[in-house]
This record gives C-alpha cells, structure tokens and sequence, in this order.
C-alpha cells in the first residue's frame, strides 16, 4: 500500500503540492479560527490537543473530543492489524516487469476490516457534520447554506468565511442552546475573559435569552464553571474561588420588543423638536417699518447724499 502511493506521488508531483497547500489552508483556517474564539492558535499543531480545543470553540466539554478520537484510533488500528490483507488490495509497481501488477487480494477478502472501519466512522462522520454547523452557529451564520458550504469545503469555508472575514465570534453555541455557563474572550484585557451564564435553555430567538456577564481571571475560570455547575450563584462561585475582589458586571438583555418601543419613544421626541424648529424657521419675521425719507422745499425726496450733508449742517 505505501508502495503504490509512493509511486503514484512520485509520478504525480502535482499531488504532492495540491496535498501541501490543502494541509496548509486547513492548518491556517484553525488557527485562525480559534484566535477569534479566544483560543490557543498553537493547538492546531498538537494532535488531540487541537480537536479538544475545537470542541471549546463551540462550547462543548473537551471530553467530547473522544467522540472524535476513539473511532479515528480504531480505524488506524484495523488498518494495522490487517495490513498484509489491506496491502494486498493495491496493485504493484514493478519496473523490470513492465508496470502495474495486478493486486494480490481481492476485496471480497478484506470484508472484515472494512466492515470495521465502515462502522467507526458512522459516529465520526455524524459528529464531524454536527461540530462544522455548530462552528457555524458559533460565529453567526446561521443559515442552512453556511453550514452546508461549511461540511463541504470545510478548510476553505473556515478560512476566508469565518476566519480572516469580518464574521465575529458570538459564543459558543452548544453551551448557550443549553443554558449552561460559557467563556467569551476579552481581546481589551489581559487575563482577562467573560463568564456568561445564561439564565435558562435559549428556545427561539437568542435575542430573548437573559443572561449574566462577569469578568473572571484566565488561569482560575475552570474553577468557577464547576461551581456554577454544581448550583452555586455567579456572584458566590467568583467569590469563592478568589478570582475578582471586584462586583461582577451583570448585564440582562432586553427583549427586542422593549427595544423598539424605546426606539419609537425617541423617535417620537426627536420629531417634536424637528417640528418645532421647523415652526421657528417657518414663521414670519418682524419687520421694521422704513422710515420715510426727507422731502426738499420743492417736495422732492432726498437722496442719502443730501440727507448726510443736512445732519453735518446740523452738527456745526
């Protein structure tokens, strides 16, 4: 098997450099993506380390990076155990006899280490499609299409639509459809990141959904989630864990409804003044009568020269 791809690179360059510049576009596009999440750019490096920060991004526990993990170990695994049986299946290439040989095995000998295989990567796939749509959800895109595209180009989608885009990291979605405790990252404040704790599972708009902000410390937040998790308040698990002297910053949000009455109110108020600067423009300016100019003994006016020369007359 290494044989035939060994040949079939070496014959193929075009392969070599094709698998280069997708393995970069992918490496880049995770990078990226956990930068804006907040998260270690460099666990796209590390294998393990990066599919537990991936299920960070969209608010799951790392645990369920197993869910990832064990299928793809069992698939390298049969491959291993069933190697002579699955190197049989590719055809040979051999110079002095003239090119390709024909394969040693036939598929109808390798049915059950693909039978295996087939199997664990049932679960994989299934979590690979859900984590990519809630990636999506994560940095607000939300419409089918976006998580289509997202399964199907993957890298390239991550990359030039969420990663180097303008598409901003709303929260991890999973967590916040549950109405569990998230992180957000403060990009203004050094150790510094946000605790949301949602007030309950977001149902409909996520706009409704009430939640608390506090600013907690980087290095003892873990602390808090457990806390929060085992049903302490926001306020008391900070507290206890010594993480901010400070009161936590709450913030509820509002209903889009209450919103927009505000907004009329405004509106209402900033026409009035419009209207009655309107007014203002709009009325009649007083005007000061003219005053009649001076006759001459022959009963014709004056002109402003003569009138002039009568007033310096006067003064002397």
């Amino acid at each position: 098997m290494l044989d035939f791809f060994i040949t079939i690179f070496s014959q193929n360059p075009g392969l070599i450099v094709g698998g280069v510049i997708l393995g970069f576009i992918g490496l880049v596009s995770q990078m990226s993506l956990y930068a804006k999440a907040g998260q270690p750019a460099i666990a796209a490096l590390v294998p393990v380390w990066n599919v537990m920060v991936f299920c960070k991004v969209v608010g799951r526990p790392a645990a369920h990076a197993w869910f990832l993990i064990v299928p793809g170990l069992i698939m390298a695994g049969t491959v291993i155990a069933f190697f002579p049986l699955i190197d049989g299946l590719f055809p040979e290439y051999i110079a002095d006899a003239g090119g390709w040989q024909a394969a040693s095995h036939g598929l109808s000998e390798a049915t059950v280490p693909f039978i295996i295989m087939g199997v664990a990567s049932l679960p994989l796939i299934y979590f690979v499609i859900v984590m990519f749509t809630e990636v999506c959800d994560s940095f607000g895109k939300h419409g089918t299409v976006d998580k289509v595209m997202c399964v199907i180009f993957n890298g390239f989608y991550i990359l030039f639509v969420l990663g180097i885009s303008s598409a901003k990291y709303e929260a991890p979605w999973w967590a916040r459809k549950r109405g569990l405790p998230y992180y957000m990252p403060d990009f203004k404040h050094k150790g510094k990141k946000y605790l949301v704790t949602p007030e309950g599972p977001m149902i409909g708009d996520p706009r409704d959904q009430k939640v608390k902000v506090a600013v907690v410390d980087i290095n003892e937040s873990e602390e808090v989630i457990e806390k929060i998790a085992e049903g302490a308040d926001v306020d008391q698990a900070i507290k206890e864990a010594h993480i901010n002297d400070e009161k936590p910053i709450e913030k509820v949000s509002e209903k889009p409804a209450e919103k927009v009455a505000e907004k009329k109110e405004v509106i209402k108020e900033e026409t009035k003044e419009i209207k009655k600067d309107v007014e203002k423009k709009a009325a009649p300016k007083k005007t000061t009568p003219k005053s009649e100019p001076k006759l001459k003994a022959d009963g014709t006016p004056m002109t402003w020269r003569e009138e002039m020369a009568e007033k310096y007359k006067k003064k002397k």
